[in-house]
């Protein structure tokens, strides 16, 4: 069982890890563009090393995805905030579970030395009973 939550634990570690470096990019990109003249020219990455030109259009109005195939339209501002709120989150959610594996990595650790006790002691009593 303890076996079965360390594995869910690590699957949910490995969603919030996406999750936090996806964040992390989409602040440092926010970041980024506050600097940039519009009408600048880009080359924007589009996956897999490929990239293609555009220009820069106004970025004062942000379209942010807030879950659930839902996007709301935010000032450059509020996007930024509203990223780094969730990007708090996510890593207290980072951190909780991985205090949840630490603990239960403990506890197994303990279970498995107590199980290691347990046969050596069945194995001395059944040699003792020969």
């Amino acid at each position: 069982m303890m076996e079965g939550t360390v594995q869910m634990l690590e699957q949910r570690l490995q969603l919030l890890n996406a999750t936090v470096a996806e964040l992390r990019l989409a602040q440092g990109s926010l970041g980024d563009l506050r600097d940039v003249e519009p009408e600048s020219n880009l080359l924007v990455p589009v996956g897999g090393g490929v990239f293609v030109n555009a220009r820069l259009g106004d970025i004062s109005k942000i379209v942010v995805g807030v879950g659930a195939g839902v996007s709301v339209e935010m000032g450059h501002e509020e996007a930024a905030g509203d990223i780094g709120e969730r990007l708090q989150e996510m890593e207290k959610a980072q951190e909780s579970v991985q205090e949840q594996l630490g603990q239960i990595y403990a506890q197994l650790e303990t279970h498995q030395g107590m199980a290691e006790r347990l046969s050596a002691e069945i194995q001395n009593a059944i040699q003792g009973a020969r």
